[in-house]
């Protein structure tokens, strides 16, 4: 039986690992960074008109991508290369439910603040992987199902520690039930991304169609609120941060992600954006001087340690593990 992950693998070299390594560092700062630039952004700003700015980037990096790549010829239907209509609707689907989930998350981050709402967030990993089982039938590991475990109990210390220090707002505790929902709708939507590619669209054609579709949502959803208007009345030093959030996650970070991912195994790299939840806590500690003590360190570590451990046993299956 052919292993397919022996043919992908990238390669071994010493010195392409130690690159690898660099660029995913460079992409957990570009996620980490996002995060603190969001959090500046909403302090003043108004939570509505986050997912609509700070997606703008990475709609433009589509758009590029579909050009430079010739990939828009798998959406015309009357082309060869177009991938069919289930395809398409499987990135429709996560520019709805992330978008959504954009919109909560802002708010989570105006409540609770990024430690609290970065480390819950990032458990869309576990969402992804059990949503992945249910729909597309993958595997999951009882040692990545025993991690869940400890990643609770982080998340446990984190919020004890929060409780006794001081928090962002009076309802901090909000945040949870606020970034728990965003965590679901990122991972529900990773699997529809992976349906999509596995029908045979482009990585660009998924960018392209999701963030037209997240600028229609976030368009829909402020005049839903009625909050049209808040776009034009955004301060200039708030809408740069968003701006600037756009490129750190949806280029900076999405390019060292998979940069890493072509020097390096999977395994290493997903264990190295793990890292993520820890690095923003504290980068918002340093220069949003958000309350961090030693209880909450512990939290976010073991939490951190135990989003790699699920992510490690996601990607390892019992074939490469023998492998090896």
């Amino acid at each position: 039986m052919v292993q397919p992950a022996k043919e992908i693998a990238p390669p071994t070299l010493k010195g392409s690992t130690q690159a690898g390594v660099l660029w995913a560092m460079a992409g957990v700062l570009g996620y980490a960074t996002a995060n603190v630039f969001d959090r500046f952004a909403v302090i003043t700003a108004d939570p509505l008109v986050g997912p609509m700015i700070r997606s703008l980037p990475s709609l433009v990096l589509g758009i590029v991508l579909l050009i430079t790549r010739k990939t828009y010829r798998q959406l015309q239907p009357g082309s060869p290369s177009y991938v069919g209509h289930r395809a398409i609707f499987a990135f429709v689907i996560p520019g709805v439910l992330s978008t959504i989930g954009l919109f909560v998350y802002y708010f989570a981050l105006q409540y609770g603040g990024v430690a609290i709402t970065i480390a819950v967030q990032q458990t869309y990993v576990l969402w992804g992987a059990l949503f992945g089982w249910a729909y597309l039938g993958e595997k999951l590991s009882r040692k990545s199902l025993l991690s869940v475990i400890a990643l609770v109990a982080g998340l446990v210390v984190l919020v004890l520690g929060q409780g006794r220090g001081i928090p962002v707002s009076s309802r901090w505790y909000l945040a949870i039930p606020l970034a728990s929902f965003t965590a679901v709708s990122y991972g529900v939507s990773g699997v529809f991304w992976r349906e999509g590619q596995l029908r045979g669209a482009d990585q660009s054609t998924g960018i392209f169609l999701q963030f037209v579709v997240t600028q229609f949502v976030a368009f829909i959803g402020l005049a839903a609120f009625g909050k049209a208007h808040a776009l034009a009345e955004t301060p200039a030093s708030q809408f740069a941060a968003l701006l600037a959030s756009g490129v750190l996650s949806g280029i900076v970070g999405i390019y060292g992600l998979f940069t890493a991912l072509k020097l390096m195994n999977v395994t290493r790299t997903y264990a190295l954006f793990s890292l993520t939840p820890l690095v923003a806590a504290l980068l918002a500690h340093f220069f949003l001087g958000e309350f961090f003590n030693l209880q909450m360190l512990a939290g976010i570590l073991l939490t951190c340690a135990s989003l790699a451990l699920v992510q490690i046993f996601m990607s390892i299956t019992p074939r490469q593990t023998a492998s090896e």
